[in-house]
């Protein structure tokens, strides 16, 4: 056993909600084993970590750079016992407490770009994945994938991820402990989601999101699958879906995409 995961298991044990903790050195992605293990009956709170992913995933089919030693690579299983009309906004929930944590180490303000990307100094330094399952009858599941970078190099970053890509280390020059990080990840997380589901929803979180919300009142551009869709942002709704005025001057609310910022 590594010391990261003798550090990983210890820390995590002493959290009483998680009720399952699967480390491997490398993986292909956290958030396919963990959609594995959920689709074979894994309970609540199955907690995966990994050191490394091969193939981490982000979304929009992207891939997320994952190399050994330096950063958090974790995903995990939860079912929300809410409507679920509330359920795709766990995703803006997930980046608010990431965003969270991350000020906490950093001293940095972080923003988000609707809907989790998280982004320090302007660059992006947090890719979060959230994926719907189901497993035994009537056992809906949420697969919850979060990578941070922690200690890496950016400039050792492949192609263009060195100029769009930051770490906590590159914003700070200090090292953190990743295993604190995870610890406390856990805490905030297992907070802010608990309050979520008492209340039913992104309103409940809202003005925690807003707050840094980076693109109210801003031109955008979003691809959503084979639709584009201009115009400027106004909102975020109760379901977590943004709230534009499109170039016909009609307001409509969208519900996944890929955003850009024209302006």
């Amino acid at each position: 056993m590594s010391s990261y995961e003798h550090d990983v298991r210890q820390a995590l044990q002493s959290l009483d909600f998680i009720k399952r903790i699967v480390y491997r050195s490398s993986v292909e992605s956290t958030n396919t084993l963990t959609e594995s293990l959920s689709r074979d009956g894994s309970e609540e709170w199955t907690v995966v970590v990994a050191d490394a992913q091969e193939r981490g995933r982000g979304r929009q089919g992207r891939s997320w750079h994952s190399p050994p030693g330096h950063n958090v690579y974790t995903s995990f299983m939860v079912k929300p016992a809410i409507p679920s009309d509330y359920v795709p906004a766990i995703s803006l929930l997930a980046g608010m407490v990431v965003a969270i944590v991350l000020e906490h180490f950093t001293g940095f303000a972080a923003e988000l770009k609707w809907p989790n990307d998280v982004l320090m100094g302007g660059k992006k330094i947090s890719g979060i994945l959230l994926e719907l399952g189901s497993g035994r009858p009537g056992s809906p599941y949420l697969i919850v994938g979060i990578g941070i970078n922690v200690n890496s190099d950016i400039t050792e970053y492949p192609g263009q991820l060195s100029a769009t890509a930051t770490s906590m280390k590159a914003l700070t020059g200090t090292t953190f402990d990743r295993v604190v990080l995870l610890n406390y990840l856990y805490r905030v997380f297992h907070e802010w989601y608990t309050y979520y589901c008492l209340h039913h929803g992104f309103m409940s979180i809202k003005k925690r999101y807003m707050q840094r919300l980076r693109m109210i009142h801003k031109r955008v551009h979003i691809e959503s699958g084979s639709e584009r869709i201009t115009g400027v942002v106004q909102d975020v709704d109760a379901f977590g879906r943004l709230v534009l005025h499109n170039e016909q001057g009609e307001t409509v609310t969208v519900k996944s995409g890929d955003v850009h910022i024209t302006q």
